[in-house]
């Protein structure tokens, strides 16, 4: 049996998986001003460029490089493409170039301190659906089945010796391991929400190329970090408190960010009429 604990955790982390980013935006888009308009109009747009950001520096370009490309390379190259440090930059560098292509070219209007937030919270968000969530969603189904005697006809499906791997996974596994995993998510896409108000900010002061460096830097230290605590076999709950430390010093230089953003969103000059000459 599945212990009750990793239930309630599976449910924990696929609550965070999904309802922070998505219960994030409903917050935003729904916030009013004392008359009754929106706060913070068109905040969805922000959000849905975040998301096309991670799907296009890690979905359809670097995850596919590196699971087919990368290892048919020679092998001291391969090794050095897939080892920890380069591995953990060249995250940074796919996914802060990303961010500031798509905001370049798709934000030009909204420039907003809520815009970055926005874009951030649909970046970390397609990452933690995509890439955990939907695990965490599967594990929890694997889980109620084994529990409640559905998990045979599903594993006679399935090789032997594979179904009986997955099982002993789903049953052998402490429950604050499973924990974990969501926990991760909360500094992961913390990290993506300061990082896009950084990068943001260089693009609303003309200054892109320091925000995009400090922000290749920045993500791939993070990355780092937690790849060498887990190489040095720290203990994985003292690995997610050093992610949610530096998550937080992050979403501070964040907020220290904010005066300098713009209040509203641009007039798009091209669909304004022409100024109507002096009579």
């Amino acid at each position: 049996m599945v212990p009750v604990a990793s239930l309630v955790f599976l449910v924990v982390d696929v609550i965070i998986c999904f309802g922070i980013p998505l219960g994030g935006l409903a917050w935003l888009a729904t916030r009013r001003t004392p008359d009754g308009a929106a706060r913070y109009p068109a905040v969805g747009r922000a959000f849905l460029c975040g998301m096309l950001a991670f799907a296009a520096s890690q979905l359809l370009t670097r995850l596919p490089l590196m699971a087919v490309v990368v290892p048919q390379l020679p092998h001291p190259v391969a090794a050095f493409l897939l080892s920890g440090p380069v591995a953990s930059y060249t995250a940074g560098l796919f996914e802060e170039t990303g961010r500031l292509v798509v905001m370049v070219l798709l934000l030009r209007r909204f420039h907003r301190w809520v815009d970055g937030v926005a874009f951030g919270l649909g970046h970390g968000g397609l990452e933690a659906m995509a890439l955990v969530g939907l695990t965490f969603v599967s594990d929890l189904v694997i889980a109620v089945m084994i529990n409640t005697g559905g998990w045979s006809s599903l594993a006679a499906a399935l090789p032997a010796d594979r179904a009986q791997q997955i099982r002993d996974v789903m049953t052998g596994t402490a429950p604050t391991t499973f924990l974990a995993g969501g926990v991760e998510r909360i500094g992961a896409i913390g990290v993506h929400v300061a990082l896009s108000v950084l990068v943001l900010w260089g693009v609303h002061r003309s200054r892109k190329l320091l925000a995009w460096v400090l922000a290749v830097v920045l993500h791939g230290t993070v990355n780092l970090t937690a790849v060498l605590l887990a190489g040095a076999k720290v203990n994985l709950w003292w690995i997610e408190l050093a992610v949610l430390v530096l998550a937080a010093a992050l979403l501070a230089l964040a907020v220290r960010l904010r005066p300098a953003f713009a209040m509203q969103v641009a007039p798009d000059l091209r669909r304004m009429p022409p100024p109507v000459p002096p009579v």
